[in-house]
């Protein structure tokens, strides 16, 4: 890379670990808050969780749309300074004594709201910020996100001995570092059209549209909605509970279980990025999805602390996989006037199942236990891999290199 690309790449990485830096200690900090602070039930925990992922259901491909449409830099740096206010909503609630389920909820839909704006400019970015390398910084985007999100979850685990509010005002800080290094990042390489607002439906529509033409997006984009459903769902409402449930852990163990699945995450894509003649891109990905349904079914069981988070270790390498895949396959096939709003209809797919995911996995916990969702879940996944199988060409989608 020349030496100009090299400090564009800088910019954008740098950007992607203040954002997600917050995301990590937000993973921490909302279920100490809700469960340990609040002592929300189950589905109660389960509909926050929907509060923070709702909202890119109605936004994401609004976002894609004006990604596509405007500069990127401006409308990152905006998002930026706006998610510091939901903080400052946390921060006035705990100093001067108001803080409740409602507020938690008023947080996550406004935290949820920025993101679906946030994650289609990074992305619809990254294609130019790759110079032709785009295999090679997809996988350094991600090891960005998941070692800056592992950062995150391990100083969220302070929550215990110096309380949340001195982790919420570390956030706000690094989101205006995220605020000014977007500022710096390079001006669009070609000229957008203007975003002409009685156009925005037809160009959503239009989106979907080249989703589905697309034999190797419109597979993965399905692929996600079992991500959601069976994998994220769990993820975010499952492993708190059995973390306090089964262990009697606190913050630091939400921050534990958190830690060892980003890892995992961060292991793999380290391996991807040392492996860069992988072609077999959707065999990669489908072996990878397919590894988490056992491993998923292994928490129907007791077994030690220690033993839970090597499980969950695993399953973060396969997340780390799949994820990495899902998005160097979309990111490729991706047609370039369309890029950003095709990228926001793959991250649709699981941004819509992963609260339903959420609300099911609540309601199965609260009415039924762990145990019966875990193998509920369990049981989908299976099913739908095999009629994805059957039904697509996913294992044969390879690099067009």
């Amino acid at each position: 890379m020349k030496k100009s690309s090299l400090k564009n790449l800088l910019f954008y990485m740098t950007g992607q670990a203040s954002w997600y830096f917050v995301n990590g200690l937000q993973m921490v900090l909302f279920p100490t808050i809700l469960i340990l602070m609040l002592g929300v039930t189950p589905s109660n925990y389960g509909l926050a969780q929907v509060s923070l992922l709702a909202p890119s259901i109605f936004l994401i491909v609004l976002g894609g749309t004006i990604a596509d449409k405007t500069d990127t830099r401006i409308l990152l740096a905006i998002v930026h300074f706006l998610a510091t206010f939901p903080l400052l909503l946390i921060l006035f609630s705990i100093q001067f004594g108001f803080l409740s389920f409602q507020v938690m909820i008023i947080y996550g839909l406004a935290m949820g709201s920025i993101s679906a704006f946030v994650i289609p400019s990074r992305d619809a970015l990254l294609t130019t910020i790759s110079e032709g390398e785009i295999q090679k910084t997809v996988v350094i985007a991600m090891l960005t996100q998941f070692g800056f999100q592992l950062t995150g979850m391990v100083v969220g685990g302070l929550a215990d001995s110096v309380g949340v509010m001195p982790l919420i005002i570390a956030q706000g800080v690094s989101l205006l570092i995220g605020c000014y290094y977007a500022l710096k990042l390079p001006k669009p390489k070609i000229i957008k059209q203007s975003l002409d607002i009685r156009k925005i439906k037809d160009e959503i529509t239009e989106a979907f549209v080249e989703v589905r033409k697309s034999k190797e997006i419109f597979p993965v984009s399905i692929s996600m909605i079992m991500v959601g459903l069976c994998f994220m769902g769990n993820n975010l409402v499952t492993l708190p509970y059995i973390t306090t449930e089964r262990y009697g852990l606190g913050a630091s163990g939400f921050a534990t279980v958190s830690t060892c699945f980003w890892l995992g995450t961060f292991f793999s894509n380290s391996i991807l990025a040392l492996n860069k003649n992988l072609k077999n891109w959707g065999t990669a990905l489908m072996i990878a999805m397919s590894s988490g349904i056992p491993i998923l079914a292994s928490l129907y069981f007791n077994m030690p602390f220690y033993g839970l988070c090597m499980i969950i270790f695993l399953w973060g390498g396969g997340a780390g996989i799949v994820i990495a895949m899902g998005r160097t396959i979309t990111q490729t096939f991706a047609k370039e006037s369309h890029r950003g709003r095709m990228l926001s209809v793959y991250t649709l797919a699981f941004m819509t199942s992963g609260p339903i995911g959420a609300i099911i996995s609540g309601n199965i916990i609260e009415n039924y236990g762990l145990r019966a969702n875990i193998l509920t879940s369990s049981i989908v996944g299976i099913a739908f891999l095999t009629i994805l199988s059957i039904k697509t060409n996913i294992w044969k989608i390879k690099s067009p290199k």
